[in-house]
């Protein structure tokens, strides 16, 4: 009996001392992580990345993936390395994120496979390579990455450093539709419409835009389904109809579809004139980096048909950011003596020629040579 009651106090005791840190919570994880605990800092990096369950914080975020990162965990560097390919939480540094995201990879982190491969097939950060790509696309798409899927079936369609071949690519866009991946079906129907890969047919087509479009709310796809109502897939031209698939994948993010709906707008094409509605829709379009949608929207203020005037030189600016480099000439030009509501700014006008000149315009290249 004695024996019994010494054990319950004992165990009294141990359930009455000291309770650690929870590691489930915020609070916990912060804790735990100042006190050299590698996990808990990743699991609360990422928290703070997706702001799931506390106030989103970048920069806290990296600095937590960091930790978490050097303490072994993988998923953290292929985290950090994202972050650091978009200067989320601090500067922007393909070159790096370049590093992390294939050593996450190479350690199992498939979303890193992804990630890496596109840095290597647009050649940024590391020089470009289309193999290394398609190795690291394949492996992350044999895990489920349905963007993978896609992406390395745009490679065997180009075979620009693997074999071209239509048919794998029209497979893998398949597979990777048919599991609900949006873009996949736009770059399906795309190829049902011309035939390539796959047997041409204008109701398969459609059938693909339709379901990029209007189920997963894809935006190439609703350009998609614009353009073929414009040329009249299938039927005749039906400019209305183009008109509100324009608008619809403008809704959606799809740049050049702002720039289609905004020319439509302008012309009067499926709808009345409204040249409002025009303007508002270039400026849109060159909110999402679409340099030609930049130059129109300057071209609308500098001519007066919207105001002010001086808002032109805001639109050629983006323009110019936007790697439209006639509109680093325009720029530079006027900022050379000064233009209407424009000071003069003679150094930075010399230096957006030189990029324009750089870049191969030989205009900008032309207005360094005029330089006083």
């Amino acid at each position: 009996m004695k024996r019994w009651l010494i054990l319950g106090i004992g165990l009294a005791g141990c359930s009455g001392g000291q309770v650690g840190p929870d590691p489930t919570t915020p609070a916990g994880m912060q804790t735990l992580c100042d006190m050299g605990d590698g996990p808990s800092c990743a699991r609360l990096g990422l928290k703070l990345y997706r702001g799931d369950g506390v106030a989103t914080d970048l920069s806290r975020a990296a600095e937590l993936l960091e930790r978490g990162c050097s303490s072994g965990q993988v998923y953290a560097c292929g985290e950090l390395g994202n972050m650091v390919r978009h200067g989320e939480g601090g500067k922007k540094d393909t070159a790096r994120a370049a590093v992390l995201l294939t050593g996450a990879c190479m350690a199992g982190h498939m979303a890193s496979c992804t990630r890496a491969g596109i840095l290597y097939e647009a050649g940024d950060g590391v020089a470009a390579d289309q193999v290394k790509a398609a190795q690291f696309y394949q492996a992350a798409c044999n895990d489920g990455d349905m963007r993978a899927c896609t992406n390395l079936a745009g490679l065997f369609s180009q075979g620009k450093a693997i074999a071209h071949d239509d048919r794998r690519a029209a497979a893998l866009w398949t597979q990777a539709c048919d599991l609900n991946y949006g873009p996949a079906c736009t770059s399906l129907g795309n190829a049902y419409e011309h035939g390539v890969g796959v047997e041409q047919s204008d109701t398969k087509a459609a059938a693909a835009y339709n379901k990029a479009c209007d189920v997963l709310g894809t935006g190439s796809g609703c350009f998609m389904l614009a353009m073929a109502a414009d040329r009249g897939m299938g039927a005749r031209p039906d400019h209305q109809r183009s008109l509100v698939y324009f608008n619809r994948a403008c809704e959606k993010g799809h740049a050049i579809g702002c720039h289609y709906a905004a020319l439509a707008y302008e012309q009067g094409s499926g709808t009345a004139a409204d040249e409002a509605k025009a303007c508002g829709l270039y400026e849109k379009a060159c909110d999402l980096a679409h340099a030609p949608a930049c130059m129109r929207a300057a071209e609308f203020y500098e001519s007066g048909k919207v105001t002010p005037y001086a808002t032109t030189w805001h639109y050629l600016d983006k323009a110019c950011v936007a790697k439209s480099w006639m509109a680093c000439v325009k720029l530079g030009s006027a900022l050379a003596s000064g233009a209407r509501d424009l000071p003069a700014d003679p150094e930075r006008g010399q230096v957006l020629m030189q990029k324009a000149c750089d870049a191969g315009e030989k205009i900008g290249c032309a207005g360094l040579a005029r330089k006083p």
